[in-house]
């Protein structure tokens, strides 16, 4: 199941923009509920977000309480090498 705290970590992680629709294909889930985690995420203070307004919103998440990398660059920086698939939490 998709979480927004999921989809924000793999939006920062991407750099990219993303709609309703993007997102939910990437996250294997529909678009109405994409848009409800777009929602939390842009309306949530931890995350920074730019987005390009309506009609056809796409938003891009810029930092996760104030972290402008994902979690996974910062663990394989700590490793100094990419973490093995197996290990990861996801």
């Amino acid at each position: 199941m998709a979480s927004t705290e999921k989809a924000a970590e793999l939006m920062l992680e991407t750099g990219e923009f993303f709609t309703a629709q993007s997102l939910g294909k990437v996250l294997s889930i529909s678009a109405n509920k994409a848009s409800a985690l777009l929602y939390n995420i842009r309306t949530t203070n931890k995350y920074k977000t730019v987005d390009t307004g309506v009609p056809n919103r796409k938003v891009k998440v810029v930092s996760i309480y104030g972290r402008k990398s994902s979690m996974r660059s910062l663990q394989n920086q700590a490793l100094l090498f990419a973490r093995p698939p197996m290990l990861a939490n996801e």
